[in-house]
């Protein structure tokens, strides 16, 4: 029994190192496919996003790297793809962002948002500044395949997005019928074991 209890505890430890390991959900994350089609989708106004090299040398996206960016607008710009997320998983989303603001004169006004399955998971207004590393964990989702968007508008200048990851955190979310039938098994196995321990004695 206590082999079996073992190799239980071995087989849930090895899912959750497996999940750590997972390659990034995200198909061209850090834009180096020099494209945006066909891993990325755009919508909403559109006609101020490009994909470009950032000049910028800071530590978070270096010298000549690709970039996405968001130019100024007054409506939201959308830049979205499709990803497939195991229901038995919670995730993690990392992204670097660059809110660009040039102007001694002019106020900051933006608006940046994340969306997952529709849903308002991180958001930030009326920001400017270098490049920054962003992470929101904790995600879940029971719909298997869902939007990851990124919505961003600009009354000046430009916010730059880069090195989009969407990984398991390697926290297994169990249904109530796992768990329910885990018990049930543990249950009959130290309800069998005491039982050989009475008929020895």
């Amino acid at each position: 029994m206590r082999k079996l209890f073992s190799a239980l505890l071995c087989a849930v430890a090895f899912g959750a190192s497996s999940a750590e390991a997972a390659i990034n959900l995200v198909a061209d994350g850090d834009f180096s496919a020099a494209t945006l089609s066909p891993a990325w989708t755009q919508s909403g106004d559109t006609s101020a996003q490009t994909l470009g090299y950032d000049y910028s040398g800071t530590p978070l996206s270096n010298l000549f790297n690709m970039v996405f960016s968001d130019g100024a607008y007054a409506g939201f710009g959308i830049l979205g793809q499709k990803v497939d997320m195991d229901r038995h998983f919670i995730y993690k989303l990392d992204f670097d962002l660059q809110r660009y603001h040039a102007s001694q004169t002019d106020p900051v006004v933006n608006d940046s948002k994340v969306l997952l399955d529709g849903k308002v998971i991180w958001q930030q207004t009326n920001t400017g500044g270098d490049w920054t590393h962003v992470t929101v964990p904790n995600l879940w989702s029971d719909q298997g395949q869902v939007w990851l968007q990124f919505f961003n508008k600009n009354f000046f200048d430009y916010t730059a997005l880069d090195n989009v990851m969407l990984r398991p955190m390697g926290q297994v979310v169990p249904e109530p019928s796992s768990v329910m039938m885990l018990s049930l098994g543990l249950g009959m196995l130290l309800l069998a074991g005491r039982a050989k321990r009475r008929r020895s004695s």
